[in-house]
């Protein structure tokens, strides 16, 4: 090989490698629980909704009561997520995925639903 073909394939070698480690960055952000406390609930479980329904397995929580309930949703379309009991209402923005964190503060199980669609995608069993 002449040394412009390896001035060539150096550089593109660098550019690849520059491009990979960008792309690396953006993609190994994790969302991460919080540290344990005494009123925070040890699991985060990730949830993806195509289309109004749910593609992965259904989230089930059993806390007890006061503890803080903490998951991330995924959704393809703008939509809201109620629990019913807990008088909560988080928003699921479209394309971007959404750090869902709800007190447990009544006992009884609630059940977890999309407002547009209707789904039930879980339930959580909070005891006193």
């Amino acid at each position: 090989m002449n040394k412009r073909a390896l001035v060539y394939l150096g550089l593109a070698s660098a550019t690849l490698a520059g491009a990979y480690l960008y792309v690396q960055s953006l993609t190994n952000k994790t969302a991460t629980a919080p540290a344990a406390q005494g009123d925070t609930a040890l699991a985060l479980e990730s949830l993806s909704i195509i289309d109004g329904s749910l593609t992965t397995g259904s989230y089930n929580a059993a806390v007890r009561q006061g503890q803080r309930i903490q998951f991330l949703v995924h959704s393809n379309q703008t939509d809201s997520l109620i629990v019913e009991g807990l008088d909560a209402r988080v928003p699921l923005p479209g394309n971007q995925t959404t750090l869902v964190s709800i007190a447990a503060n009544t006992p009884g199980t609630h059940a977890i639903e999309l407002d547009l669609s209707g789904t039930t995608i879980g339930s959580i069993e909070v005891t006193p």
